[in-house]
C-alpha cells in the first residue's frame, strides 16, 4: 500500500485542533502500510470517545487512540517499552512527551542504534534512542474485519463464524464447566432421594434427614445459580459474536461490486439477515457437543455405580434417540428449504410493495400484489407444517423412549432389589437421574431443524462473501495527485450474457474538459458514465485515471476524486444536514450553507423552521426529484472532487433554476477540472466544450461543441428532407 501524500490544505479548511491537524495525516500513513486505505477525514472527527469524552480534550496519546478506534473499532491499540521495539512491531507511533509543543512522528526502521522516523509530510530522518525515550511509542493494529473491507482477506462465511467462536474459546470453555457443576448439583437431589429411602425411613433419622435436607436446598440454589450465570456467558459471547458477524456481512453487503449486486433487493436482504440462524445453531450446538451430550454419558455412568448393569437401560436408548433424529433429518432438509426459499420471496415482495406503492396504487395492482403475498404465505405455512409435523413425530419419539428407559430401569431395577444387589432408595435414584441422561434427546428435533437452517443460511452468506468486491488485494494504489485525466481502451461491457454491449475502442478525457454525454434512450449514456465513475468494472478493456488502471486504485482514493450523481438522487433517513454531508469531513453550518445556496437548495432551508435539521425520510419520501437532485448537487459541491460526473442532474427542474444551478457548478469548477454531463438540455450546452454522442452502445460522434452540433443539424436535415 503506497503511503499517500497529504493534502493539507484539507485539514485547514476544516475545523479540526491542532493535535489532530498532526495525528490525521500519521494515523492515514500507519493505515496505508497496515493494507488499508482511508481518507484523510476519517481521522479527523472531533467525535466523542468510547467512554463519551470529546476526543478534543484527550492527551495526544489517548486521542491518537480514539481517533484510530473511530475508524478501526474493533482494534487493538497497545503501549511499547522502548526497549521491545522490534522490526515485527513495525510501524509504530511515536508522541513526545518534552516539549510543550506537540510532536509526532512514525517509527519505519531500526538503524545505527537509532530509528528511522516519518513525519506528518512523509520526509524520513533518524532518531536516536535517547530522542525516542523521550517519548511515548504505540501498536495500533487493524482487525480482521478491518482487513475485509480492505480487501486483505478471502475468508468464507463459515471461516468467520468458526473464527468468531474460536476468538470466545475461553467463554465456551467456562460454560462446559458450569454445566459440569450444574450436573453435580443437579445429581443431589437424586442422591438426597436415595438417601432418605435408604436411611431415613427405615430408622427415622430425623436428624439426618434435616442435614440431608439443608444441603439439597443449597445444592439447589447453587445449580439455580450456575445456570443463570452460564446463561448470561454464552449471552454475551452471542451478541459479542452478532455483532462482530454483522459488521462483516453488512460491510461485505456493502462492499459488493455494483454490476454483481443481485437484482432482488429484498430476497437479499432476507438472505443477509439469515446469519442469526447460523449463528445460533453453532452456538447452541457447540454448547450441546462439548457439555450436554458428554454429561448424558457421566449420568449413565452415575447410574452404573448405583445399580450396575441398570445402566444399558438408557445406555440403550441413547443411540437409539440419536438414531430416530438421523432418520427425520432428509425431509426436515427439502421442507426447511422449501419454507427459507419462500420466506425469502415474500420478504422480497414485502419490500418492493412498500417502497412502490406509489406505483401499485398508480396502476391499480393492490389485487394482484395481495394475490401474490396469499400464494406465497399458502406456500409458506404448507412448508412450515410439514417441518412442524416432522418435529411434533420426532419429539414424541424422544419422549416415548424417555419414558421406555424409565420403564426398563423400574423393571430392571426390581430384578435388582429381588437379587440383593439395589436397594429401593437407588432404583428411585437411578429412575430420577436416567431423565437427566435422556434430556438432551429433547434437543435433537430442534437441532435437526436449526441445523438445516444454518447450512442452508450458511451456503448463501458463502456466495454472497464469494461475491466480487470493490476493494480488493490488488487495489492499494494511491496517487500523490490527479489531474483528472480518463483514458478508456477496448472497454467491453454489458449487463447480462446475449444483450448488447457497450463497446468503446478509445475514449480519452483530459483536465479542462466540460463535456456533454447525448443520445437516445438506452443508447449507454448512463452506463459509460458510470464505467467511468469506477462504479462499474469493464469485462474486457480498461479504464485509465492518469495512466494508472482504475481497479488498481484504492477505492477511497477513488471516491475522493470523482464525484458521481445518478439520475435518481437516493437519500437516507435523517437530517438534511447529515444528508449533505454523509461520507464528508466535519464542515461548518457556514460551509454548508454556502453550497445550499449555489443549488437554490437554502430557500428550502430558510422556509423551514428546522433548518438544516429538516427531518429527510427514507429515500427522500416527501421530496420532489428537483429537491433532491439539488440535495445530490449541493453534497457534490461540499465534497470538490477533480471530476464530476453528472446524469441528468437537473432533469427535473424547470427552466430558471437549471439555469441558476449549472452557472456556479461550472463557474466554481477549476479549470484544470473535469465534468462530464448526460443532459439533453440547452441551459448547460452554453457551458460545454465537448460533445460524445453515443448510438447502441458506442460512441457515434466525439469532438467539439461546434463541430458536432454542425454534423448532427446535417444528420438532422438529411432526415427531414427523406
Amino acid at each position: 500500500m503506497n503511503s499517500p501524500k497529504i493534502n493539507m490544505q484539507e485539514l485547514d479548511e476544516a475545523e479540526f485542533d491542532p493535535a489532530s491537524k498532526l495525528l490525521a495525516p500519521l494515523l492515514v500513513r500507519i493505515s496505508a502500510l497496515a493494507g488499508v486505505a482511508v481518507p484523510l477525514h476519517r481521522f479527523a472527527y472531533p467525535e466523542k470517545s468510547s467512554d463519551g469524552i470529546k476526543i478534543s480534550k484527550l492527551e495526544p496519546v489517548n486521542k491518537a487512540i480514539e481517533l484510530w478506534k473511530v475508524r478501526f473499532a474493533d482494534s487493538q491499540s497497545l503501549l511499547v517499552e522502548h526497549e521491545n521495539i522490534s522490526k515485527p512491531n513495525l510501524p509504530l507511533l511515536w508522541i513526545s512527551e518534552e516539549n510543550e509543543e506537540l510532536d509526532a512522528r512514525i517509527i519505519r526502521g531500526i538503524q545505527n542504534q537509532g530509528f528511522l522516523v516519518e513525519n506528518c509530510e512523509g520526509k524520513t530522518e533518524f532518531f536516536s534512542k535517547d530522542q525516542i525515550a523521550g517519548g511515548k511509542v504505540i501498536k495500533l493494529s487493524v482487525d480482521e474485519t478491518d482487513l475485509l473491507e480492505g480487501g486483505q482477506t478471502d475468508l468464507s462465511a463459515k471461516d468467520w463464524f468458526y473464527a468468531a467462536i474460536r476468538k470466545r474459546r475461553a467463554v465456551f470453555i467456562e460454560a462446559v464447566f458450569g454445566t459440569f457443576m450444574v450436573s453435580i448439583f443437579g445429581l443431589m437431589s437424586a442422591l438426597y432421594t436415595m438417601q432418605v429411602y435408604d436411611r431415613v425411613v427405615p430408622t427415622n433419622g430425623f436428624s439426618t434427614l434435616w442435614v440431608l435436607t439443608i444441603g439439597v436446598l443449597l445444592a439447589i440454589a447453587f445449580e439455580f445459580v450456575m445456570k443463570l450465570v452460564r446463561a448470561k456467558m454464552v449471552d454475551r459471547a452471542s451478541m459479542a459474536i452478532d455483532l462482530e458477524l454483522s459488521s462483516v456481512f453488512f460491510g461485505k453487503a456493502l462492499d459488493i461490486r455494483a454490476e454483481s449486486r443481485p437484482r432482488t433487493v429484498g430476497t437479499f436482504a432476507s438472505q443477509i439477515r439469515h446469519f442469526e440462524s447460523v449463528r445460533n445453531f453453532m452456538t447452541s450446538t457447540t454448547l450441546f457437543i462439548l457439555a450436554d451430550a458428554p454429561f448424558a454419558l457421566f449420568f449413565i455412568f452415575v447410574i452404573y455405580l448405583i445399580a450396575g448393569p441398570v445402566a444399558l437401560v438408557p445406555l440403550t436408548m441413547l443411540p437409539l434417540g440419536f438414531l430416530i433424529g438421523f432418520v427425520m433429518k432428509g425431509r426436515a432438509e427439502k421442507y426447511t428449504a422449501e419454507h427459507m426459499e419462500e420466506s425469502n420471496k415474500k420478504n422480497g415482495l414485502l419490500i418492493e410493495a412498500i417502497d412502490g406503492i406509489e406505483s401499485v396504487k398508480a396502476v391499480s395492482a393492490e389485487w394482484k400484489i395481495k394475490e401474490r403475498w396469499r400464494d406465497l404465505t399458502l406456500q409458506i405455512s404448507s412448508s412450515e407444517l410439514k417441518t412442524k409435523l416432522l418435529t411434533s413425530i420426532s419429539t414424541s419419539s424422544t419422549q416415548s423412549i424417555q419414558q421406555l428407559s424409565y420403564v426398563g430401569i423400574i423393571a430392571t431395577g426390581a430384578f435388582a432389589i429381588s437379587q440383593g444387589n439395589l436397594t429401593m432408595g437407588g432404583l428411585i435414584a437411578c429412575s430420577i437421574i436416567s431423565g437427566r441422561a435422556l434430556t438432551p434427546l429433547a434437543q435433537i428435533p430442534n437441532l435437526i431443524v436449526q441445523w438445516k437452517h444454518a447450512k442452508i443460511a450458511l451456503d448463501v452468506l458463502d456466495g454472497i462473501m464469494a461475491m466480487p468486491s470493490e476493494h480488493s488485494p490488488d487495489r492499494h494504489i494511491v496517487p500523490d495527485s490527479c489531474s483528472g485525466k480518463i483514458t478508456v481502451s477496448d472497454l467491453s461491457f454489458s449487463y447480462e450474457e446475449n444483450t448488447s454491449p457497450l463497446e468503446i475502442k478509445k475514449l480519452e478525457i483530459n483536465p479542462g474538459d466540460r463535456i456533454a454525454v447525448l443520445g437516445a434512450v438506452g443508447s449507454g449514456k448512463s452506463t459509460l458514465l458510470k464505467l467511468l465513475a469506477g462504479l462499474y468494472r469493464p469485462q474486457l478493456g480498461k479504464v485509465f485515471l492518469d495512466d494508472v488502471d482504475m481497479q488498481h486504485i484504492a477505492v477511497e482514493y477513488l471516491r475522493e476524486q470523482i464525484g458521481y450523481l445518478p439520475q435518481e438522487v437516493r437519500l437516507f433517513n435523517g437530517t438534511l444536514r447529515e444528508n449533505l454531508v454523509l461520507g464528508l469531513p466535519v464542515l461548518s453550518d457556514s460551509q454548508v450553507l454556502g453550497a445550499a445556496a449555489k443549488t437554490s437548495l437554502d430557500r428550502a432551508v430558510q422556509s423551514h423552521p428546522k433548518g438544516l435539521d429538516i427531518m429527510i425520510s427514507e429515500g427522500g419520501k416527501g421530496l420532489s426529484g428537483g429537491q433532491r437532485q439539488m440535495v445530490g448537487l449541493t453534497r457534490l459541491l461540499l465534497a470538490r472532487p477533480r471530476l464530476m460526473i453528472l446524469d441528468e442532474p437537473t432533469a427535473s427542474m424547470d427552466v430558471h433554476l437549471e439555469a441558476k444551478i449549472v452557472d456556479h457548478l461550472f463557474q466554481d469548477a477549476d479549470k484544470d477540472s473535469v465534468l462530464v454531463m448526460a443532459t439533453h438540455k440547452a441551459g448547460a450546452m452554453k457551458h460545454i466544450n465537448r460533445i460524445i454522442v453515443m448510438e447502441a452502445g458506442k460512441i457515434a460522434i466525439d469532438g467539439p461543441k461546434d463541430r458536432v452540433v454542425e454534423e448532427l443539424n446535417k444528420q438532422a436535415a438529411a432526415r427531414g428532407s427523406r
